[in-house]
């Protein structure tokens, strides 16, 4: 099971480094930077003296957070508390979402709110100090220091919670907010951009480290993209004109977002869900730009080799999988060209 995660994790990483060539003029100066900051204001300074553009100041601060900040598993959920108790005096939904034009959405005229307002500045500051002193952060921290640092930048910058995807097993969960991310605003464009998962690594098995390696395909995702796995509590937040449902977006498969996933598009089925009483044989039918020339899949992390024929016609690809292949199958991950593509959940 470790050498398939292993694979998986290779292959995003080869896919990846392409999105790496924008960034390496900006790695090269940012790699010279101390790995810690006393403040975030410190560390504005550092960049603004090294870089002119808004767009580079973005990267440069993207870069150093992705290479620099650790996530810490022991912090996850604790926003959850501190942040809703902060929240108690103004009777709102306690995980502020924000807008495209206001930093925070709250209604003005309750009572509490601007106590709330000096509660959460400081509470900001609080986990952005912490942040950038210690390390690490989960997607709160993360996000908060982005926040912080773009403003001592003069970068136009927005916080943004909503619902994330990113595993087999979210298919089909119930919307509820889990996630946090930010967008940028320059010259009139918006950026989609997720420091956290712009933070990932991979496990070597020879050397038994995790080696981290940032993701630079979530800064400026393209929205088509970005939406497949990042629902926001404001759908304009989105930055698409046609809205997908909550529903929509739980239920489909799960998509493994990356430079070659946009010549991919899943035809069917394109429910996230499959039911094994109904038929163990699946039939998947799928656009690919590029030749195929291997077919792998994953039942249970359990690996497959496709053996039978591919069916073409007018530009789509079917093929079909036995997921009795596998006993008590749970999930159905399909990779094609040695590139995972989409997940499924077994029922």
């Amino acid at each position: 099971m470790h050498k398939l995660v292993f694979f998986v994790f290779i292959s995003l990483l080869l896919i990846c480094s392409s999105y790496s060539q924008d960034f390496d003029s900006i790695d090269a100066i940012v790699d010279r930077y101390p790995k810690k900051f006393k403040t975030s204001k410190k560390l504005a300074d550092q960049i603004a003296k090294d870089f002119d553009s808004e767009l580079d100041k973005a990267k440069a601060l993207f870069s150093w957070i992705t290479k620099n900040i650790s996530y810490d598993y022991k912090e996850s959920g604790k926003y959850y508390t501190d942040y809703a108790n902060s929240y108690k005096s103004v009777q709102h939904n306690p995980f502020p979402s924000f807008r495209s034009a206001n930093y925070m959405d709250y209604d003005k005229s309750k009572s509490g709110s601007k106590k709330h307002l000096k509660t959460e500045k400081k509470y900001r500051e609080k986990i952005s100090k912490r942040v950038i002193s210690n390390g690490t952060a989960v997607c709160e921290g993360y996000t908060q220091l982005f926040k912080e640092v773009c403003d001592h930048l003069g970068i136009t910058c927005f916080y943004v919670l909503g619902k994330a995807k990113n595993q087999i097993s979210h298919i089909g969960k119930d919307y509820r907010i889990d996630h946090a991310w930010n967008i940028i605003e320059i010259d009139f464009k918006k950026y989609l951009i997720d420091v956290t998962w712009g933070s990932t690594g991979y496990y070597d098995i020879k050397t038994k480290q995790f080696v981290e390696q940032p993701n630079y395909f979530y800064f400026g995702t393209d929205p088509e993209d970005f939406i497949k796995e990042h629902y926001p509590d404001f759908y304009e937040n989105s930055l698409l004109k046609e809205q997908i449902s909550k529903e929509t977006f739980s239920n489909a498969p799960l998509f493994f977002n990356h430079e070659k996933s946009q010549d991919f598009s899943l035809i069917r089925p394109l429910e996230g869900i499959l039911i094994k009483e109904d038929d163990t044989i699946k039939e998947f039918v799928v656009e690919y730009d590029q030749p195929i020339f291997s077919i792998i899949y994953l039942i249970n992390n359990r690996q497959f080799s496709y053996r039978g024929e591919l069916e073409y016609q007018e530009g789509k690809v079917g093929f079909k999988i036995d997921l009795s292949a596998v006993p008590n199958a749970k999930e159905l991950t399909i990779v094609i060209n040695e590139i995972p593509m989409v997940g499924f959940k077994i029922e």
